[in-house]
């Protein structure tokens, strides 16, 4: 880094040096996002009611491969 910008004394180091930690720091200090609100209103998520079928039919399922693997043994 320090030949990439040139500097060739100790003194240009340790200024270079300080700099980049002090950039360093300042960057970490700064928040990379604000903090959002959770929220569950959207368009694409449904009501859980659309998916009782569904929870249903896994269910079923589930318990049925849970008798045939019982039985298998």
């Amino acid at each position: 880094m320090a030949l990439h910008e040139g500097v060739r004394s100790y003194r240009q180091i340790k200024t270079l040096t300080e700099r980049l930690l002090n950039e360093a720091l300042a960057d970490s200090d700064t928040p990379v996002q604000g903090e959002l609100v959770l929220t569950q209103d959207d368009r694409l998520i449904r009501a859980a009611e659309d998916y009782a079928d569904l929870f249903s039919l896994g269910a079923r399922n589930s318990a049925a491969l849970s008798l045939s693997l019982e039985d298998s043994k």
